[in-house]
Parts: structure tokens; C-alpha cells; sequence
């Protein structure tokens, strides 16, 4: 394969990923096209004079390019990535049960690429008839001196603690969870609160469990279909830990900028420690993290990958302080460029990231032993040199 398609327009992080990615293939000498989802009509028709059948593959995330798109696709012709005879790598940035209804109707040579270990097993069982190709945890970008300034020291940094990502409040949920019900509103409920009480499982463990106790062994067709009704439990989960772990920073009177929507909505006794900041493009988050000492993440239930949060700061020299996973504790040891809390301990989140703060020697220590892994194994070029493998060896 000597072109790569690539996608741009829609979510902004999702077209940031590819574009760093496209940087390193064009470095091993990919010719590179971006399909604009905003120029559809322009995109199209330069589309089809870039690819060549047997030369060209897509790499995409989320589905971008595979949902029937007017200029990929048409009900006389199909889509074009079958007419050309163009594999499709598509990076489920989530879990498979949020895109249960987009795995249908997809071209021949679908090959899905899975951020986690849990997700690619879960794809595996309930989505056999499709290929899945491998396991690539999400990455992260280092800013160039020369877009930010002078890199600052992390002990010497304007902001305490930084959380880069948006906040929905607990009562949303709640139609989800009475949509239907009260006995079924009790059997969400059921599921949150074991959730809740045992955070390092997975969501599809638990809910295995609540829908076998109630209805005994159910076919693999059916359990897909009621994981994507209870998609809301996963988004509920999150929700409360991401928004109980600022909570606690604030009330201990840290003060914590938060990036993104919704944490004006949020609940606690010192909404004064807040520094709330609007929901923004990638670039401005990566210098608002080459300004943090510590830089707070809450995993989005990746019980056995990584958020690009974690790498992401490391790389701009933030001390990440994270709840962990299993492939994350097995990359990155607690004190290389990550410092970790137990989220069944989760009380103990303030005084952590206190003594951090009254350590500039830790904090620097740490930065300084976490930047050479990520930098060897963790950024968004590693992950293209892995797809590069992959499509040339054709898997």
C-alpha cells in the first residue's frame, strides 16, 4: 500500500489523532489524503482521483467514512472503498456496545482496531462475523517548544491541577434509567451501585451478571442488543467518579481547572476552587497542560487500555496523576510520569496530590522519568508505525 485516506471535519480530537498519525506515514513515504466531512462535494471528487485499487487503504476512527457518507457511498454502487478494493481500518475509540448499530451494512474488507484489551475481547464474542485486527491503545502529542514558548518546569507552573474533559451531571441520567420501568429502573440501579462498589470491573462483566441472575442464560445476539440500552450506565460511571474526584480536590480547597462542559453544573461545597475553561480544540489543551504541575485523570472505564490524558501530559511534562489499568500499570510504574490513586481509596485523592504539590523535587522527578517511555512507546507516531505493520502485512 502506497496511499492512506484519512478523515477531517468531524469530532476535532478524533481528526487531531489523524493528523499526527499522517505525519509519521508520510515520513515512511505514504502518500496521505484527508476527506473533509465538511466539503463533502469537494472531497468526493478529489477522492477518486487519489485512490488506486491495491495501493490505498483507510484509517479511521469512530466509523468516520462507514455510516453510508454521501460521497463514499450509493445505494446503486455501494461504497466506494468496496469498488476499489480498499481495506478499511476503523479505531473504535470506545467501547463496541456504543456502536452496535453502526456494525452493520459495512464494507468487505472491514477490519476493526480495538483501545483496549477488554474491548477487543468483548468484540471478538459478540461481533464474529467481522475481522478485528489488533489491540492500539489511544497515544499522545508532545507541543513544540516553538508553539508555546519556553517549557516550563513543572514545579515552577501557574496552575496546581488541571482535568481536561467535559462533565455531565448524575440527574441527566435519570430518564435513561426510568425510561421504561420501575422494575427496570431497579435493575439499572442495581448495576450503577455494584459499579460503584467495585470499580475495577467492567461494565459488561457486571451487567452479565444483573441479566443472567434475572433471566438465566441469554443468546449472544440478544446480550449485544441490551449492552447498547445500557449504554447510560457506562456514561453514569464515569460521570460520578470524574466529577467525585474534583469534587474532593475543591472541598480540600485545591484549586482545579477544569477544561470543557458542564462542570458549572457540578455539585460541591468550594465551587471558588473551580477555574472553569469552555470546551476547546486539542491545541489548547496541551498548553494548558504544559502550564499544570499535576494533571488529574479518571480513566472513561478502560478497564485494560489507556486514555490519551495520561500520555498527553506526561509528554508536556505535567505529572499525571491517574487511576490505573492493566495496561497502563504494566507501561508505566507508579512514579514514571504518572502517580496513582485507588479509586475504591478515593479519599485519599486530596491528600496525594497535596503532598505533590508541597514536593516540587517529587513532581520533577517524576516528570523526568516519565517522558522517555512515552516518548519511545506512547505517541501517536508508534501507533501509525503499528498500522503501517498491519496493512502492509495485509492482517
Amino acid at each position: 500500500m502506497k496511499r492512506i485516506v484519512m478523515f477531517e471535519g468531524g469530532v476535532e480530537t478524533l481528526g487531531w489523532f489523524s493528523h499526527q498519525m499522517a505525519e509519521r506515514f508520510r515520513e515512511a513515504g505514504y502518500l496521505v489524503f484527508f476527506y473533509n466531512l465538511k466539503d463533502e462535494d469537494t472531497s468526493a471528487k478529489k477522492l477518486r482521483k487519489f485512490i488506486k485499487t491495491g495501493e490505498t487503504a483507510l484509517v479511521t476512527f469512530n466509523f468516520q467514512g462507514l455510516e453510508k457518507e454521501a460521497g463514499v457511498y450509493s445505494e446503486r454502487e455501494g461504497y466506494v472503498w468496496d469498488a476499489y478494493r480498499i481495506p478499511c481500518y476503523n479505531i473504535a475509540a470506545d467501547h463496541p456496545y456504543f456502536y452496535h448499530d453502526r456494525l452493520r451494512e459495512l464494507p468487505k474488507a472491514y477490519y476493526h482496531v480495538s483501545i483496549d484489551r477488554f474491548h477487543q475481547k468483548y468484540f471478538r464474542e459478540f461481533y464474529p462475523e467481522f475481522s478485528e485486527v489488533g489491540f492500539l491503545p489511544l497515544a499522545g502529542t508532545e507541543l513544540a517548544d516553538a508553539a508555546d514558548g519556553r517549557k516550563l518546569q513543572t514545579a515552577s507552573r501557574p496552575i496546581d491541577v488541571v482535568f481536561t474533559g467535559n462533565y455531565t451531571e448524575l440527574p441527566f441520567f435519570e430518564p435513561y434509567i426510568n425510561w421504561i420501568n420501575d422494575e427496570y429502573a431497579e435493575f439499572y440501579r442495581g448495576i450503577i451501585q455494584e459499579l460503584i462498589q467495585k470499580p475495577a470491573e467492567t461494565v459488561e462483566a457486571v451487567a452479565l451478571r444483573h441479566c443472567e441472575r434475572e433471566m438465566g442464560k441469554v443468546a449472544c445476539d440478544q446480550l449485544r442488543g441490551a449492552f447498547y440500552r445500557m449504554i447510560f450506565i457506562d456514561l453514569y460511571v464515569r460521570n460520578y467518579w470524574r466529577g467525585l474526584a474534583v469534587r474532593l480536590l475543591a472541598d480540600a480547597g485545591i484549586r482545579v481547572d477544569v477544561v470543557g462542559k458542564g462542570w458549572e453544573d457540578l455539585d460541591c461545597e468550594h465551587p471558588e476552587n473551580l477555574i472553569l475553561h469552555p470546551q476547546t480544540d486539542s491545541v489548547t489543551c496541551l498548553r494548558l497542560l504544559r502550564q499544570s504541575k499535576i494533571s488529574l485523570n479518571v480513566m472513561p472505564w478502560f478497564k485494560d487500555g489507556a486514555h490519551d490524558r495520561v500520555f498527553n501530559s506526561i509528554l508536556n511534562g505535567a505529572v499525571c496523576v491517574s487511576d490505573t489499568s492493566a495496561y497502563l500499570g504494566g507501561e508505566l510504574a507508579d512514579g514514571e510520569g504518572v502517580c496513582y490513586f485507588d479509586l475504591g481509596k478515593i479519599q485519599e485523592l486530596p491528600v496525594i496530590v497535596q503532598e505533590l504539590l508541597q514536593d516540587g523535587g517529587k513532581m520533577e522527578s517524576i516528570s523526568a522519568k516519565g517522558m522517555p517511555k512515552v516518548r519511545a512507546y506512547h505517541t501517536w507516531a508508534q501507533r501509525a508505525d503499528t498500522l503501517a505493520e498491519w496493512i502492509e502485512r495485509g492482517r
